[in-house]
């Protein structure tokens, strides 16, 4: 999921590093296009879900030429926000009674394209199962049906579009991807009245609950990045639950690093190093 603001995406910059991520880890890159600006939240987050659900479900197989097996969800900056948020979207739901069990033909009611003999048995029963993700693995069988992402890699995630003013944001100001003003703008502009505590639109504010069906979690940040205190406390807290967690912190990197390793940057070329290596095992 790439950043951008919510007002564009960053494909062309984001892509040779996607293309290394595919290469060493010999999996599939799906990089969706979720709604922007003038779009308000929650466009791009229902957008996302219905694009997770429907690669999760597999019922896409015949089209994109693959059959999904494990799902990894990164994002960058807001497509951070996005990743973290699809997971706590979904465990909202299913606490509330409201999550739809993931099944081909259900899935298919949502998306309008499938091939039923691709994905039924002779006698009927479908041939993909439920594998809960996070700490839901282990819990009772009323989590049995909630196909959580395999795992979670976010870089500078907007986790808290609040405007609280964190010493991070105080002391990245002047960020030159991200300053202040910026995250202002896209705060307003992306919640259009919407409480920005919210935990869909903020994952941030979280519950205990909720983050304790998080699935492993490894997040980037960089000293210098005004998210910095967010992504802290955010994966302090995900420890705090159980839940697999794991943060990296570079120096003197802007805001939404990753695609600086292109650029021939050593410390985001080494960051990209650890990315390919943690997806190679992750995928394996």
């Amino acid at each position: 999921l790439t950043g951008g603001g919510f007002f564009a995406h960053t494909i062309a910059t984001d892509l040779p590093y996607l293309l290394d991520w595919s290469a060493s880890s010999k999996a599939v890159v799906v990089i969706p296009e979720y709604a922007l600006f003038p779009h308000k939240f929650p466009d791009a987050i229902t957008e996302v879900a219905q694009i997770y659900r429907a690669l999760r479900c597999g019922e896409q197989a015949t089209l994109l030429g693959f059959q999904p097996d494990r799902i990894i969800v990164s994002g960058e900056s807001v497509g951070g926000n996005l990743a973290a948020a699809l997971c706590v979207s979904m465990i909202s739901d299913y606490e509330e009674g409201q999550c739809v069990e993931l099944t081909p033909r259900k899935s298919a009611e949502m998306v309008n394209d499938l091939d039923d003999a691709s994905f039924y048995g002779q006698n009927g029963e479908t041939n993909i199962h439920a594998i809960p993700s996070g700490e839901f693995a282990s819990e009772s069988s009323r989590y049995m049906g909630l196909e959580l992402p395999d795992a979670l890699m976010l870089c500078c995630p907007a986790l808290n579009l609040s405007l609280d003013p964190t010493p991070s944001r105080i002391d990245g100001a002047d960020d030159p991807v991200l300053p202040s003003a910026l995250i202002t703008t896209i705060s307003n502009s992306y919640l259009g009245g919407s409480p920005m505590t919210n935990p869909v639109a903020s994952p941030y504010f979280a519950s205990d609950t909720i983050l304790r069906g998080f699935p492993p979690t490894l997040i980037f940040t960089s000293s210098e990045d005004p998210f910095l205190d967010d992504s802290v406390a955010f994966n302090s807290r995900l420890r705090s639950v159980g839940v697999k967690s794991s943060l990296r912190a570079v120096h003197d990197l802007p805001h939404a690093f990753w695609a600086l390793a292109t650029a021939g940057i050593p410390e985001a070329r080494q960051v990209q190093k650890e990315c390919q290596q943690w997806l190679a095992k992750n995928f394996a």
